[in-house]
């Protein structure tokens, strides 16, 4: 049986696409099965590329609204501000449901990390206070 591998291809590789970027260069993806075309140049696929497209400039333009309301959520007034920001969104229809689910389980997160850092800050501080208050090997809690 003759090998049909193009040439310049490596054997059991797929070739690479016969398209041309928007640069105007060669395109370099890999083909479609028994095809000369990626996904984003078949001819075939034209419409399901649009829709794709179109579906992520709608997701893009979503994340581009709670990318405005970036600010620092370093407390729990602005973790609380934040999650009534992106439910109000939510509700007026500018956030999908499934973005403001990640962002919400991402505030989850920094409300465990501000927690944390505030209880070991007040264990460092009260720490440092029991070393500065003992004396004799005895600490001086109540003198």
């Amino acid at each position: 049986m003759p090998d049909r591998t193009p040439r310049g291809a490596v054997a059991g590789e797929r070739p690479t696409c016969s398209g041309v970027t928007a640069a105007g260069v060669a395109c370099r993806s890999k083909v479609l099965a028994g095809g000369v075309f990626c996904v984003a140049h078949d001819p075939a696929k034209r419409g399901l590329m649009q829709d794709a497209r179109r579906k992520g400039a709608v997701t893009t333009n979503k994340l581009r609204v709670i990318e405005g309301k970036r600010r620092k959520l370093g407390s729990a007034v602005d973790l609380i501000a934040f999650t009534s920001d992106v439910v109000q969104d939510v509700i007026a229809g500018t956030v999908l449901p499934d973005v403001a689910r990640a962002a919400l389980y991402g505030i989850s997160i920094q409300r465990q990390l501000i927690e944390a850092s505030d209880i070991e800050q007040r264990l460092a501080a009260l720490e440092q206070h029991g070393t500065a208050t003992h004396q004799g090997g005895r600490p001086t809690w109540g003198h």
